[in-house]
């Protein structure tokens, strides 16, 4: 199997090399991230690194700061062995390599803490880090799960503006949550901000006396919202059953998978799932640390 090689320098001066097993690695201060940076560093998710047929390619997902190739702005872009991605002040450097030519060390590298991610969890960790530092009496994750939040509230029914320029909005809203739910295999956020949009599509185009675009808008968003709530709900009885047979890694990507959901919301359940998260890895690096 393929390896992404990972060579990062922070602000500092420090270095830290990573290799990851996999074809999709998301460069971030996010808990799911696979390369953490510091908050002061990076949005919660900036870049995403694809492996695929014709080599690496970078997409960029956040732009304050715009990350930059060879000190040059981009959106998605190729990603040369020799090229240098930066991402604020932190420079990284991407390789292809063999895991066999890694001696296991692509697996343990992808499951243990680097000094990347401690840093990032140094800024980011609240008092209550001794609720996932404590050892637990049975073995688990002992953290009290929280109610999940719905991806929505109440549908939109109103358009913001009215006559010749609500028709406008509509076919805007239209179009930017096409292109989010084109997005939603690879990004499960982008399919539920594509949701709001397609109602506020319908409730423009209905305003602006177009009820055919406004029928069509309307089924989209319905058919997002039953598609993904009823994901979202696997998901959770996914996470659920990997925490009861004690999967680390399983539960450790529904996890990241939970994450991508609620990315942007905030209260009990989002910090529940960063605090599982986190003791989770513990659980992880003790397996690996086992022979």
């Amino acid at each position: 199997m393929r390896v992404l090689r990972f060579q990062i320098r922070l602000p500092t001066g420090q270095i830290d090399s990573i290799n990851i097993e996999g074809e999709r690695v998301l460069i971030g201060s996010g808990a799911h991230c696979e390369i953490r940076l510091p908050l002061d560093q990076a949005a919660v998710e900036h870049v995403l690194i694809e492996l695929g047929p014709a080599g690496v390619f970078a997409r960029a997902l956040n732009f304050q700061p715009s990350p930059m190739i060879n000190n040059v702005p981009f959106m998605q872009s190729p990603l040369p062995p020799e090229a240098v991605l930066g991402v604020n002040q932190t420079q990284i450097a991407v390789a292809v390599a063999d895991s066999a030519g890694l001696g296991g060390q692509a697996q343990q590298k992808k499951k243990g803490q680097s000094p990347v991610a401690l840093i990032g969890l140094a800024l980011i960790l609240p008092a209550a880090g001794y609720l996932f530092l404590m050892p637990d009496e049975n073995n688990g994750p002992g953290l009290t799960k929280k109610e999940a939040p719905a991806l929505w509230a109440a549908p939109v029914a109103a358009c913001p503006v009215t006559g010749p320029q609500a028709l406008a909005r509509g076919r805007e809203r239209s179009g930017i949550a096409d292109a989010k739910r084109e997005r939603r295999p690879f990004h499960v956020v982008d399919g539920v901000h594509a949701v709001p949009l397609f109602e506020e599509a319908a409730a423009c185009y209905r305003s602006g006396g177009d009820p055919a675009s406004a029928a069509q808008a309307d089924e989209a968003a319905r058919a997002m919202r039953n598609e993904l709530n009823e994901d979202y709900r696997t998901q959770q009885v996914r996470l659920e059953h990997a925490l009861g047979v004690e999967d680390w890694p399983g539960a450790q990507r529904q996890v990241r998978i939970l994450q991508q959901f609620t990315l942007g919301k905030t209260g009990d359940y989002v910090t529940w799932l960063t605090n599982l998260d986190r003791k989770i890895k513990l659980k992880v690096g003790e397996q690996v640390k086992k022979p």
